[in-house]
């Protein structure tokens, strides 16, 4: 994977704002921060990052999920999941995206950002 852009898709501007400067400062590039899934799904069609993280869970009409298989119609961008979830549906949904990860809240940042550097270097 060539493209360092990504996408974060996260309700919680807090945990957002700390993934997204944890991610800069390892040398990767950060899209945007979007909250909506509406939002998240219209930037990732337009600007067609190279990874897309996303909360499964999101305080909106569309869950993390919807949002990724809205994407992956358009085009398949590779998605980690962030998620408090152990076992339920939305989580089958997920595994079915074929995701290169999902994280399990609570994590270490150290442990998204190995798996950030496998993809890109």
């Amino acid at each position: 994977m060539d493209k360092k852009n990504i996408l974060i898709v996260e309700d919680e501007m807090i945990h957002g704002i700390f993934l997204k400067a944890s991610i800069q400062n390892s040398g990767f590039s950060v899209l945007d921060i979007v909250s909506r899934g509406e939002d998240a799904v219209k930037s990732a069609i337009e600007n067609k990052p190279g990874l897309i993280i996303t909360d499964i869970l999101l305080k909106d009409e569309m869950t993390g999920v919807d949002v990724i298989e809205e994407v992956h119609k358009h085009n398949m961008i590779p998605v980690i999941y962030i998620t408090a979830l152990s076992e339920n549906r939305l989580l089958e949904r997920a595994e079915m995206t074929k995701p290169v990860a999902i994280i399990y809240k609570p994590y270490e940042i150290h442990s998204l950002l190995s798996i950030l550097a496998s993809l890109f270097n």
